[in-house]
């Protein structure tokens, strides 16, 4: 039996007229909303998206093969009518919505009249009200559009298909939508090889309205549900103005901006897109702080760039520095990993600069310590050594004893790699007992790091060899990789352990480690140890 969820195409009828509407993916449900009106959905469908979510595309009434607009249609409202037969007819309690540009009107429509229904929002390059104001901004921003690309001739062309869009005929607004569709986008002629199959397949439809005047603003604040605001820097038509009017129209939004989008983000800049309406999903103990740390210790270093970027753009335009920072500082991470250390150096700085100027001390802690590891990874063990020292103590200040363990942890390495062994063995003891002693279960991993650095110094391979071993287990046990000062650790020591002992002895080794668990290695249980 085929469900109404099923993938493939489907229909019912509303009133008469056909809706049809294309389901595909799997996990909660997420309707679509196209823009326009009278623009073709296929735009809006999204492969990533479907990995997370059963995607719906409700092609709206008066395009594609759904029926023609009925007589004296609403701007607004009657998409509106016609999406709330369409979640009642899924039959799913509670759906989630993404409406773009129009569209994300009539998500907003819904979601104010039906608030029980609604799961969660991503409102995309879409305004709070549509009135004279609205639609006489975009002599301005045209105007800026001609400027940014008066090297282009086809610029003054596409600018002047706008007026067109009213075409009162299929044919003729397809002709007009095609040819003004460059000035949706940021940069439509750097890309146009990337662009070229959506102008020449995107379709319109005639429409026609009493009025296109709306606003929903006063109403807004009645929205509850996670709602993510999302618009591309150079959106001629619902740029980042517009989209912050909707973000601090409804309490507790995350505002989106696409650095390098125009109107068409998803199109542009897919991975940030995407990650900003899957942010819908997270658990709200859940920040982006926790994820995007989570993230970088899997590994996934593409991932946490997206993602921060996206974060960084968010806090900028919501005057948030704490987020800002965190962004800044998540890229600075990636950077070291990667092994570019003057750019890992310019954002820890410019993180620091942010956080200074907003007066917490505490958002200076994460800028601080990636300064550190810069200086470490490079070798100015000296000055890793004063910038872990001034850490430390900045962690005591704010009171925050596990960092503290941290960075004495981190200070340990400097000391190591500038001969003082006794020094470092001294820190690294005492940091394992705390580590035990406290209950910072997290941080074993890092022991065993530091295990095998030690070993290797003090000229005993095979430990090193073993606690490499215990090294590797012990991170993949918790699905993380090491950090990118800790895993330039861990490689000296693999590397020197195979040089002494030989890649067979060294294998046999590494074996035994691999086989222990860190409690069984160090000797305590974090059971008994409370």
């Amino acid at each position: 039996m085929i469900s109404n969820l099923s993938p493939g195409t489907h229909s019912f009828t509303v009133a008469g007229i056909r809706q049809v509407y294309h389901v595909a993916g799997a996990g909660p449900v997420l309707v679509t909303h196209s823009g326009g009106p009278g623009v073709d959905y296929s735009y809006l469908r999204s492969p990533a998206l479907e990995r997370h979510f059963t995607m719906v595309y409700p092609e709206p009434v008066g395009t594609g093969d759904s029926g023609r607009l009925p007589q004296g249609a609403t701007y607004v409202g009657t998409y509106a009518d016609f999406l709330t037969a369409l979640v009642d007819h899924l039959g799913t309690p509670k759906v989630y919505l993404l409406g773009h540009s129009h569209g994300g009107l009539v998500a907003q429509r819904y979601a104010l009249d039906h608030p029980d229904r609604v799961a969660g929002i991503a409102f995309y390059s879409s305004p709070a009200m549509t009135l004279p104001e609205f639609w006489a901004a975009t002599a301005g921003t045209t105007e800026e559009f001609l400027r940014r690309h008066a090297d282009v001739p086809e610029a003054a062309e596409a600018v002047a298909a706008l007026g067109r869009f009213g075409a009162p005929t299929d044919e003729a607004k397809t002709a007009a939508l095609r040819a003004c569709l460059p000035v949706y986008f940021a940069d439509f002629w750097a890309r146009k090889a990337e662009f070229k199959d959506l102008q020449a397949g995107v379709r319109g439809y005639a429409v026609s309205f009493e009025s296109t005047h709306v606003d929903y603003r006063a109403e807004l604040a009645s929205i509850s549900v996670p709602t993510v605001v999302i618009t591309g820097r150079y959106d001629f038509i619902c740029g980042p103005v517009w989209a912050r009017m909707l973000h601090e129209c409804i309490p507790g939004s995350r505002l989106v901006i696409l650095g390098g989008s125009g109107h068409f983000g998803q199109i542009e800049e897919p991975q940030a897109f995407d990650e900003a309406v899957l942010s819908l999903l997270r658990p709200a103990t859940v920040s982006f702080e926790d994820e995007v740390r989570a993230t970088f210790r899997r590994g996934d270093s593409d991932a946490v760039v997206t993602m921060a970027r996206a974060e960084v753009d968010r806090a900028r335009a919501a005057g948030e520095p704490a987020g800002e920072v965190e962004g800044l500082y998540a890229q600075a991470r990636v950077a070291i990993r990667g092994g570019d250390l003057p750019r890992a150096g310019e954002l820890a700085t410019e993180a620091l600069e942010v956080a200074v100027r907003a007066g917490d001390r505490r958002l200076e802690e994460r800028p601080r310590h990636v300064l550190a590891a810069v200086a470490r990874v490079s070798g100015d063990h000296l000055r890793a050594r004063d910038l872990y020292l001034a850490s430390i103590e900045l962690n005591k200040q704010l009171g925050q004893p596990e960092l503290v363990n941290a960075e004495l942890h981190n200070l340990a390495f400097t000391e190591l790699h500038l001969g003082n062994l006794g020094h470092a063995r001294d820190l690294f003891l005492a940091g394992r007992e705390r580590v035990f002693m406290e209950g910072y279960d997290s941080f074993v991993p890092y022991l065993c790091v530091a295990a095998a650095a030690l070993a290797s110094a003090e000229g005993d391979h095979a430990l090193a060899a073993r606690m490499v071993g215990l090294t590797d287990s012990a991170y993949a046990a918790i699905g993380q990789v090491p950090d990118p000062d800790d895993a330039l650790e861990v490689s000296a020591a693999h590397k020197a352990a195979v040089e002494f002992l030989g890649q067979d002895r060294f294998d046999q080794e590494y074996a035994l480690g691999a086989a222990l668990r860190p409690v069984e290695a160090f000797g305590f249980d974090p059971v008994t140890h409370d």
